[in-house]
């Protein structure tokens, strides 16, 4: 190991070492607390932190860097001196929005000016892409460099210590994930009898969720922050000529090998993940999506197992999502058996997220034959099939990397943002709880399809009865809406239709 390569790891040690130390002070200062000067105090110790290990990168500030400190610590100051609950919910929003901004100002390599709109897609990017490049930074501490002699002596870091590795990293994620899946599946807990009770009963615990907070914090902070000490991207020129003219601000890595994972690691981790995943997806099939349509948990109905593994399977896709990110750009591809099987283990990692996402799916349909159709529920089936469409991104991108996955998910989300807008939410949410109610004989909340948008009447009135109880309803939306003007200004399509549908209606 080189002296250069020593005196980094030296420089960086403390770094990661203040950074989990801050991740404890955050759970100890946010953790099932409601955020007061808790806020503040944290935001000073955290632009501690990045001056003091970040200094290299900082920009002279001038009046506008300063002025940007002092807005950031002003809206901090208010969770401590206000009450009011409309901007404490803002703010939750705004505060971290303004401080990557500001941070992206004082310590990006591109130096913009603070008014310069750009400074909003790099701030973006630094708080995820650059984090995510710079994770294997967190190993590659306790990775012994390969030296020159390291080939032919058959030294470095060998098959069993990279598998190590991964399995050191699989162990704690395995850990969180089989506590998700098996809170998630009481029917999978029903028929491991022979499993001992402590398992079934296994907990995170509240010590062990806050050990998990305080490390993921205190990862993404060490992540964050080797962002903007060595930001890994393309150089902005290209060609001999024009490369002299480039002088980064501060190193820009771009080709090191060691700025990434080993794919041996990570072809570990995946094998573990996707046992299980596999495991869990098999038992699935057997009866939520097929055959064992009785085998349900004593004392559960379909609708309350839906509800109890609805949110864990969704957690547990978020899950994949990190880890495939992780994979896919922030590992070395290999080559050869390394590599085909890298991509095999990344593309069945997405075949499982899919299959678990089709549970999660079908659990909510169970839910909603019990309970209805809501607002809120007709978006999660959006955000769902959303998340399905990522899915399949993702496993295009596996195997064409050239792809580039930012750009389309903007894209794709924005088109899906527009979907659900274009949809008829509201239209939809009625039709589905009036054929529920047809079909199934079940009771419905008048009074809530009443309160829905304009956009539900024309299919109340398609569907009411004479002298029914929505037939009465409807008469009395009629006599007190159709009185009231609309100015010119206000017209909205939806409502000239429901106000002339209801002026027949009623005549």
């Amino acid at each position: 190991m080189n002296e250069s390569t020593i005196k980094s790891k030296r420089s960086l040690l403390p770094a990661l070492a203040v950074a989990l130390t801050l991740g404890g002070l955050h759970q100890l200062l946010f953790y099932g607390l409601l955020p007061g000067l808790s806020v503040p105090l944290f935001l000073l110790l955290l632009y501690a932190y990045f001056w003091t290990f970040g200094r290299e990168a900082v920009r002279p500030q001038g009046p506008a860097g300063y002025l940007l400190a002092a807005a950031v610590l002003l809206l901090a100051l208010t969770y401590a001196l206000f009450d009011n609950p409309v901007f404490f919910v803002l703010n939750l929003l705004a505060l971290p929005t303004l401080t990557a901004w500001h941070l992206t100002y004082m310590l990006g390599d591109r130096r913009r000016s603070w008014h310069d709109l750009r400074l909003i897609p790099d701030a973006f990017g630094h708080m995820l892409k650059q984090t995510v490049l710079h994770v294997p930074d967190v190993f590659a501490l306790f990775r012994r460099r390969p030296q020159e002699g390291d080939a032919a002596n058959g030294e470095g870091d060998s098959a069993l210590r990279q598998v190590l590795y991964g399995l050191a990293f699989a162990v704690p994620l395995l850990a969180v994930v089989l506590m998700l899946l098996l809170s998630a599946d009481g029917v999978l807990r029903t028929m491991a009898g022979e499993i001992p009770a402590w398992f079934g009963n296994l907990s995170l615990g509240d010590g062990g969720i806050r050990l998990l907070w305080a490390l993921a914090t205190g990862g993404f902070l060490f992540t964050y922050l080797g962002g903007f000490r060595s930001p890994k991207r393309r150089p902005p020129v290209q060609g001999p000529k024009l490369a002299e003219h480039f002088e980064p601000v501060h190193p820009v890595q771009t080709t090191d090998p060691l700025s990434k994972l080993q794919p041996l690691p990570v072809v570990t981790l995946l094998v573990a993940l996707n046992l299980v995943y596999v495991l869990f997806v098999a038992f699935q099939f057997s009866y939520l999506f097929g055959a064992w349509q009785g085998v349900l948990p004593e004392s559960s109905s379909y609708a309350d197992y839906a509800r109890s593994g609805f949110g864990e399977l969704i957690g547990v896709t978020f899950i994949n999502f990190g880890v495939l990110l992780l994979g896919l750009y922030a590992t070395l591809r290999g080559e050869g058996r390394i590599r085909r099987a890298l991509d095999g283990l990344h593309l069945l990692l997405a075949l499982c997220s899919v299959a678990m996402l089709g549970s999660a799916f079908s659990r909510l349909l169970l839910y909603e034959e019990a309970y209805g159709y809501t607002r809120l529920r007709f978006l999660v089936h959006a955000f769902m099939i959303f998340l399905f469409a990522v899915l399949v991104l993702f496993a295009l991108c596996i195997r064409m990397r050239r792809i580039p996955l930012g750009r389309v998910l903007v894209v794709l989300g924005v088109a899906a943002y527009l979907a659900v807008n274009y949809a008829c939410m509201d239209r939809v949410i009625t039709r589905l709880n009036l054929d529920r109610q047809q079909a199934a004989e079940a009771t419905i909340d008048l009074e809530y399809l009443l309160d829905l948008s304009d956009d539900a009447v024309p299919v109340l009135i398609e569907r009411a009865e004479p002298d029914s109880e929505l037939d009465r309803r409807l008469r009395e939306k009629a006599q007190s809406e159709l009185g009231e003007n609309v100015p010119w200004q206000s017209w909205n399509l939806s409502d000239w239709q429901a106000r002339e549908q209801l002026n027949r209606y009623v005549n």
